[in-house]
């Protein structure tokens, strides 16, 4: 029935938006008693989107594609082990370093920060300024010192924990890796029949998110392992040239952190300058300047080509895809925000446009002969193709 009273209808979207909000809540609260469990399908899914390239070399090369998966999944599986193997004992013996000579870098810091107060203070006097620099009272020494040494026997046990849940973490990957073989050899058969499984109407809808979906995770998520891996390697290397402790800690950090669009390559360098300020303080502008330069070169140099395919989303829209899935889902929200907002971005303008607009990305995107909804006839273009009239029935 139709609503004429505006007060009425205004009334009905709102109820209707409440109760779409309530019914939101509902189902997130739901997701989040089986989170654990969906993250792990889902990084299953990125591991075999990632390694489905390196798939399709081998069957290039006339190998089967089930021994093309095997190959590469054991040499993925032989290579993280090594890894863990190799990496988790030496980075469990810098935490630990770290941990033991906290209160000595708390008490480098206070003398940097008295230091910087000084050179402060004295110019601003000699310019004639009548405020100065008071960093005592902010940053009381003792209480610092009282809190260094407080930390420091969390810290320890808790790196003697994460040698001790290596194997954890390892039987956890193997899970992952496992699921994602099952991805690579059936997922794409799986998806098709749960896209057939829908009513004709959406089936190329969900044709198209899927499609979307793989269009905004591809360059993005090859693109950023790949600069993170750089980046990382980098970091290490211009540390151990200068002659910087913990350089593999700060390494393996400096990966991770990159995978974070916008605000990782500047946390990718605090934490390496930070760690020369209180270890080699001679070195620390060297540092900066080392790997600024090296951030160049990854982000505007490689980056451009590596990263082929562009999502093109505003940096203002990428800011608040970081914050708010870091809000909502901790390191993963922070890394996966920005292509999970560009995909809801495309499916939204998917939705505004007309029937033959819609036609035409629908051909842009999927091969001719999937689709249900759209005619194409042998001598139109996608330019020329037109939804089908009416409730959008299958083509016989």
């Amino acid at each position: 029935m139709l609503i004429r009273d505006p007060w009425l209808r205004a009334l009905s979207i709102l109820g209707c938006a409440i109760a779409g909000f309530y019914l939101a809540s509902l189902l997130w609260q739901l997701i989040e008693q089986f989170g654990d469990i969906i993250l792990l399908f889902f990084l299953a899914w990125l591991v075999a989107f990632v390694l489905e390239p390196v798939v399709g070399t081998l069957v290039d090369g006339r190998t089967p594609r089930l021994a093309a998966i095997g190959i590469t999944y054991f040499a993925l599986l032989v290579l993280f082990s090594l890894a863990v193997i190799l990496l988790v004992p030496a980075l469990s013996l810098q935490v630990v370093d770290v941990a033991q000579n906290l209160p000595n870098y708390v008490d480098q810091s206070t003398g940097l920060l008295n230091g910087v107060q000084s050179s402060a203070n004295e110019f601003l006097t000699s310019h004639g300024s009548p405020v100065l620099v008071d960093l005592k009272s902010a940053l009381d020494p003792q209480e610092l010192s009282r809190r260094a040494d407080a930390l420091g026997p969390p810290i320890l046990t808790n790196a003697i924990g994460l040698a001790t849940g290596a194997a954890t973490l390892l039987v956890e990957m193997i899970i992952m890796l496992i699921l994602s073989f099952y991805f690579m050899v059936d997922g794409a058969r799986l998806a098709e029949s749960l896209i057939t499984a829908l009513p004709l109407r959406a089936q190329d809808d969900a044709r198209f998110l899927v499609a979307s979906i793989h269009h905004a995770f591809a360059g993005f998520l090859r693109g950023q392992l790949f600069q993170a891996f750089l980046g990382g390697i980098g970091t290490g290397l211009v540390m151990s040239v200068l002659k910087v402790d913990y350089a593999l800690l700060s390494s393996v950090v400096a990966a991770v952190v990159l995978l974070i669009p916008f605000l990782g390559p500047v946390l990718a360098v605090v934490v390496p300058v930070t760690i020369a300020l209180l270890t080699h303080p001679d070195v620390a502008l060297i540092l900066l300047i080392a790997l600024v330069a090296l951030q160049q070169v990854i982000f505007n140099v490689l980056g451009p080509r590596i990263l082929s395919n562009q999502i093109g989303l505003h940096p203002l829209l990428v800011f608040f895809a970081v914050l708010t899935g870091a809000r909502v889902a901790g390191i993963w929200g922070a890394i996966f925000g920005v292509p999970i907002v560009a995909v809801a971005m495309t499916m939204i303008s998917f939705y505004r446009a007309s029937r033959e607009e819609r036609a035409a990305r629908l051909l842009e995107r999927l091969p001719p002969e999937e689709l249900v909804s759209v005619d194409v006839g042998p001598s139109e273009s996608a330019g020329e193709a037109l939804v089908s009239s009416g409730k959008g029935v299958a083509r016989s």
